[in-house]
């Protein structure tokens, strides 16, 4: 989902324990929320950062990730957001649950397929209203 949304203006939000990763220190962090990204969690607070989400920053932040932040329980990170175009495009709540991601319209069937398939998602359905 970060190289599909990244662009000028988009940013990423995590929220978890995150204070001794490198997400928390990476140039252009921020720890506010913004008028779009806000905490999930207010008690107990978590660490919260949000930092810009373009092409060249996309591989730096898969290097902050990738094995050095858990996606277990309270350990690592808890929540994802990104926000595209103003608007949340891509949310993960509550460690991935089944019932706590949101993925905006504008990306296809056949990207979530091929995350089921990778066995990024486990499934994906249609929001029911």
């Amino acid at each position: 989902m970060m190289k599909f949304f990244a662009a000028d203006g988009s940013r990423i939000a995590f929220e978890g324990n995150l204070i001794d990763t490198g997400l928390f220190k990476m140039d252009g962090a921020s720890h506010e929320e913004t008028g779009t990204l806000k905490r999930a969690t207010t008690a107990p607070p978590l660490d919260f950062v949000v930092l810009p989400l373009d092409a060249a920053r996309v591989t730096d932040i898969e290097k902050a990730i990738d094995s050095k932040v858990a996606f277990n329980g309270y350990k690592g990170i808890v929540h994802v957001q990104i926000e595209a175009q103003g608007e949340i495009a891509f949310a993960a709540f509550d460690n991935f649950g089944r019932d706590s991601v949101i993925v905006t319209s504008r990306v296809s069937t056949s990207v979530l397929d091929d995350l089921v398939t990778a066995r990024i998602l486990k499934g994906y359905a249609p929001a029911t209203k």
